[in-house]
């Protein structure tokens, strides 16, 4: 096969990861399905020389199941190659569930590190101002001494700024950290799903001892290699966007506000520049963690319900098979 060129209309990395993948596993898959022929007919011609109706029924039945294991990886990767733009002449574009998800993914993660990077600079200087003490010793009726500049900043800052921070920077941390396993299982499934679940899958599909568990393997290269990153694209595709927006105008209204003395000057009173910006990214944590919590375990159902029932029929093919072979 001829190598993925990078001048291509169609081509992004994750392309060329697969295409590779493709050019060194698909062909074992199809080995596998000729040996699932060749196999089916063997059995067949036993069955005929012996000439035994039992023996040749088996060898037709097979027959079948080498043609649906075909048609099931030749449908597997057209779907995939249309989805994915493999195929330029079918779907020109680098628009790929692998792709968007990533992108989104990535973006995501830039701008709660921005954030996260705004917020300590503000929490670093608030901290620093609320620790310098400036006491005013007035002897007056034995009053002790008075530290002026904790009365007038340090409750606010403490109340308004520095709580809020750590509270919201500790939840940017855990859904960064979240985010990249999302991202690093979805890299793992772009680059195992073929060589780990699809070939063995076809493979031990070909002997009718193991058909069963071949149907769960194909199974799970479905749901892990198409249904699960269209699912983490999709969810992405609608949620990230105004997460990503609310993010960035906070990132960098903290960064003109709290910069310098601004940190402390823009944060004295509730409706304060840094405070508004500390709570409008308060406010974008509830679709953040629904981003990257609820729609996860969703996502995780919905594949985990697609490969039951696809492993099901798959590896259900054998009764049909044997019902098809009652009008041989």
């Amino acid at each position: 096969m001829a190598q993925v060129e990078n001048s291509a209309p169609w081509y992004c990395p994750i392309n060329e990861q697969i295409y590779d993948s493709w050019s060194s596993e698909t062909p074992i898959a199809f080995a596998a399905i000729l040996i699932a022929f060749a196999i089916a007919a063997i059995i067949f011609m036993v069955g005929a020389a012996l000439k035994n109706d039992r023996i040749r029924n088996f060898g037709i039945g097979e027959l079948y199941e080498a043609i649906a294991s075909a048609m099931i990886v030749g449908l597997f990767l057209y779907v995939s190659a249309v989805a994915f733009g493999i195929i330029p002449s079918l779907f020109v574009g680098t628009i790929n569930p692998y792709a968007t998800a990533f992108h989104l993914m990535l973006s995501t993660i830039q701008q709660a590190e921005n954030v996260f990077s705004s917020l300590y600079n503000v929490f670093i200087l608030d901290s620093f101002y609320v620790s310098i003490n400036v006491e005013l010793d007035l002897p007056i009726l034995g009053a002790p001494p008075m530290s002026l500049l904790t009365q007038i900043y340090a409750l606010p800052l403490e109340i308004l700024v520095i709580e809020p921070t750590q509270v919201l920077a500790s939840f940017i941390i855990e859904g960064i950290t979240a985010i990249y396993a999302e991202y690093y299982l979805l890299v793992f499934f772009s680059v195992a799903s073929i060589p780990v679940f699809l070939v063995p899958g076809v493979i031990f599909r070909a002997i009718f001892p193991t058909r069963a568990l071949g149907g769960m393997l194909i199974a799970l290269a479905m749901g892990f290699y198409i249904i699960m990153p269209t699912m983490f694209a999709i969810a992405y595709y609608f949620t990230a966007p105004n997460i990503l927006q609310t993010l960035s105008t906070a990132s960098v209204q903290l960064n003109r506000f709290g910069a310098n003395s601004g940190a402390i000057t823009n944060a004295l009173t509730p409706d304060s520049p840094v405070v508004l910006q500390i709570t409008s990214a308060q406010s974008a944590m509830s679709s953040f963690w629904l981003l990257i919590l609820f729609y996860p375990l969703l996502i995780i159902a919905v594949t985990y319900a697609f490969v039951t029932q696809i492993a099901s029929f798959i590896g259900g093919a054998a009764q049909t098979s044997s019902r098809m072979r009652t009008f041989i």
